[in-house]
């Protein structure tokens, strides 16, 4: 239960706001144990208010409905009807922004700007209503209570170089940050320093839980090691969100703090997709939140295929992204129920960026594996794989000396055994590997343009 000063500060800070917080995570608390049939059933109204609300006030769906023969009725007689309205994609969002924005003026003035990190190379700058915020809030803390944490707890973030970016903002945040009862530190400027006062603060504070980049929380693990005067062990649970966790990372985390990690699926344009229960047999797919479809050359995929996503947000009405192609790769989970009773689809693979699967000539996709010869390898500090070709990838390791004639060929056996004996290898060994300017670390990045031409140069 939420103690009463904490409520109390909760309140404040939804009054000062115009927030609604509490009641919408009480809304998830219960219908998280509704049956697959109730929770599919509830999807799709959802689903359909959103497409009425969208052929009513949002241009761009209007015309385009018109175009495909399409209405939102149709969903009620025939589901698979949706599927006749065409995939969106950052492409067309730049190009159509200001259709794609509701005209409905009480909603309009309740809007914010944000953007995406831009790590496939130009930040997709949207809009989300207040509704969403609030869903995105609510369904978060909801998540993290499947760990055993309550809300209204003390608890830490590592995260991006900031929440928001005016100064107004930035009050509504650190408001946010007291009402919530947690204190973050900055992901984008993670270095020796930083991570020392973030530790300290932790000491000083007690949080049970963290909740963080991937990439990020993998990094503080690692200094955590280094500096065994921080005795961290009364983290409990650390919550991994918006890059991908490697089970390397994972496995290092969980030794390193002595805790349980939850892996969640979200994305900043669409929120929560996605989450880890304490049965971490996959990660519940969040049907009150998004529409997922899991497509392969067009075509559902079957449980296990890995298949590129598209998201259909179910509450930003302000700038609604229908069947938006979220350009990750990530799969169905086989098994129809969780142990922990929860009805939810689930997720089994999120493979990440479609910009960080490299590709072959012979049209295939690589992900992940390649790096596995570097986690364990003693000294190194960060590591990326970089694509420059099909058949000639860089890789660069911050090291205090360079690895082993052994240990570099470890990494080309890996390297050549996923892309092929032709490939080329260059090794670099920069003083640090930049992170992207949301803070996350990428691993392998892919140069290669989608139609196929290379950035090597001669």
């Amino acid at each position: 239960m939420i103690s009463f000063l904490r409520r109390r500060a909760i309140d404040i800070y939804q009054l000062v706001t115009g927030r609604h917080i509490l009641s919408r995570m009480a809304e998830l608390d219960r219908i998280q144990w509704l049956s697959r049939e109730e929770l599919l059933a509830l999807q799709r109204r959802n689903l359909h208010r959103l497409l009425d609300y969208a052929y009513a006030y949002v241009p761009y769906y209007r015309r385009l409905f018109d175009q495909v023969g399409f209405q939102p009725d149709d969903l009620l007689e025939d589901p698979d009807s949706f599927q006749k309205v065409p995939f969106l994609t950052k492409h067309l969002i730049r190009e159509n922004f200001d259709d794609l924005i509701t005209t409905e003026e009480k909603r309009r003035g309740q809007m914010s700007q944000l953007s995406t990190a831009g790590s496939t190379g130009q930040p997709l700058v949207f809009m989300q209503d207040v509704d969403f915020r609030d869903n995105v809030t609510a369904e978060l803390h909801h998540h993290l209570t499947w760990s055993g944490w309550k809300f209204g707890e003390l608890h830490a973030y590592i995260y991006g170089a900031s929440f928001e970016v005016s100064y107004t903002r930035n009050l509504r945040t650190q408001l946010m940050n007291w009402a919530l009862n947690r204190f973050v530190t900055n992901a984008y400027v993670l270095s020796e320093e930083s991570m020392g006062a973030f530790a300290r603060e932790a000491i000083r504070l007690w949080p049970r839980l963290v909740f963080a980049y991937a990439s990020s929380m993998y990094r503080f693990a690692k200094f955590v090691r280094d500096h065994p005067e921080y005795d961290l062990g009364f983290i409990k649970w650390v919550f991994t969100t918006s890059d991908v966790l490697y089970p390397a990372q994972r496995r290092l985390i969980e030794d390193t703090f002595g805790c349980e990690v939850f892996n969640r699926y979200a994305t900043r344009e669409l929120g929560p997709l996605a989450c880890e229960c304490g049965a971490h047999t996959g990660l519940h797919a969040s049907v009150e939140n998004a529409y997922i479809e899991i497509l392969e050359d067009g075509a559902p995929t079957e449980p296990g295929q890995v298949g590129d996503v598209f998201v259909t947000c179910l509450h930003n009405y302000g700038m609604p992204f229908m069947r938006y192609q979220v350009a990750d790769r990530v799969a169905w989970h086989p098994d129809e129920r969780c142990p922990c009773g929860r009805a939810h689809p689930m997720l089994q693979v999120v493979e990440g960026r479609d910009n960080d699967m490299f590709r072959t000539r012979d049209g295939r996709t690589v992900w992940g594996g390649i790096g596995n010869p570097l986690w364990d390898m003693d000294g190194v500090e960060k590591f990326q794989f970089v694509q420059k070709d099909f058949d000639y990838v860089v890789v660069k390791v911050v090291r205090d000396t360079p690895l082993t004639q052994a240990q570099e060929a470890q990494v080309e056996k890996a390297v050549r055994t996923a892309l092929g004996e032709q490939v080329e290898l260059d090794f670099e060994y920069p003083d640090e590997i930049p992170t992207e300017r949301s803070g996350k670390h990428r691993y392998q990045v892919c140069e290669i343009a989608a139609t196929g031409e290379s950035t090597r140069s001669e």
